[in-house]
């Protein structure tokens, strides 16, 4: 029988057995199960959400029962908080111990596996089916927090270039601006441009934020491969779902991040005959416009100025919205201390 570790006693013992297999304990889970024998702890395994991470099992019940009661368990507890599509992230060479408990596997880097349980991107891409087009397509992935006129910029030069042109709007709800009121900017801001669907990025892009980083050991190898699995993602199964053959992005000079998320696109995209497009970053007289710069400003109170990087509709929606957004970012700044 499975049971909850809480107490410190257990938490060592756990972080004992995850140590013996090669991985480190993360203190960002809901839950935290474990199996005993005897006392003694053979199993453990987290959930974050809907993510399955910290899966172990002592080295002398690798071949009972250990692996799969663990994972059943914590499959049996995320559906009973309401989630029916689970991730989890492992080393590659325990990918078939998944699948033999029903994962799917979605993608795989040199260092990471990416299996899926329950809903999968077949269903995802199945339910957008009515939007794919033949032709020469383009793709973008944007978080737009909000959305600018550079953000605009990029699909309005898309649409000029391509037959049509798909704008997946990040759907993980982590960004001052909430998720569906980034969708409807997006959409409120490209309506009169016809062959632009915007459309969200389900469950697909994998942020920061979400990927497990447990079994890596240095933050620049955690970057690495949060970027090929997100871009592996989109290469292998989005784009071949709506034709895509450009992608198009804004040139990084500010955020680190986002450059190297650029430099792999560069060395990736080709792999599934998908050209980058980069293009320079947009400005309102001397300022380079940016998501960031519009929340500095709207929060500095620096409206007039904010206003010449924004459309219309978001200029409007940040000044009615202001004191829910301000709220929102010292929730998320608490949070990440």
């Amino acid at each position: 029988m499975h049971s909850y570790i809480t107490g410190e006693a257990q938490i060592r013992e756990a972080v004992s057995l995850l140590k013996d297999a090669g991985l480190d304990y993360d203190p960002a889970h809901e839950v935290f199960l474990g199996i005993y024998e005897d006392g003694r702890l053979i199993a453990s395994g987290a959930r974050d959400h809907n993510i399955l991470k910290m899966v172990a099992v002592d080295e002398e019940y690798q071949n009972t029962g250990a692996f799969s009661e663990i994972i059943n368990a914590l499959i049996t507890d995320a559906f009973q908080a309401g989630h029916d599509h689970l991730f989890v992230f492992t080393k590659p060479m325990y990918t078939f111990h998944f699948e033999s408990l029903n994962f799917t596997p979605l993608c795989t880097t040199d260092k990471v596996a990416v299996l899926e349980f329950g809903k999968s991107i077949k269903s995802y891409l199945e339910n957008l089916r009515n939007l794919s087009r033949r032709g020469r397509n383009s793709g973008l992935v944007m978080n737009c927090n909000p959305f600018t006129k550079g953000h605009r910029f990029l699909i309005q030069t898309a649409a000029k270039e391509s037959d049509f042109v798909y704008v997946f709007v990040v759907q993980e709800d982590k960004s001052i601006v909430p998720y569906q009121d980034r969708l409807d900017l997006v959409r409120r801001g490209t309506a009169e441009l016809k062959n632009v669907y915007v459309i969200p990025s389900g469950e697909y892009a994998v942020s920061r934020i979400t990927f497990p980083s447990y079994f890596l050991k240095n933050k620049e190898q955690v970057t690495k491969q949060q970027i090929e699995t997100d871009l592996r993602i989109f290469g292998q199964h989005i784009a071949p779902a709506f034709n895509i053959i450009k992608r198009y992005v804004g040139e990084e000079p500010i955020c680190e991040f986002t450059s190297l998320y650029n430099e792999a696109m560069k060395r990736l995209m080709p792999e599934y005959g998908i050209k980058l497009v980069e293009m320079e970053r947009k400005t309102a007289g001397e300022t380079l416009i940016s998501a960031s710069t519009v929340r500095r400003l709207l929060f500095d109170g620096k409206h007039e100025e904010m206003k010449t990087l924004v459309p219309e509709a978001t200029y409007e929606y940040l000044l009615k919205n202001k004191d829910m957004l301000r709220a929102r970012f010292d929730k998320f700044s608490k949070s990440s201390k």
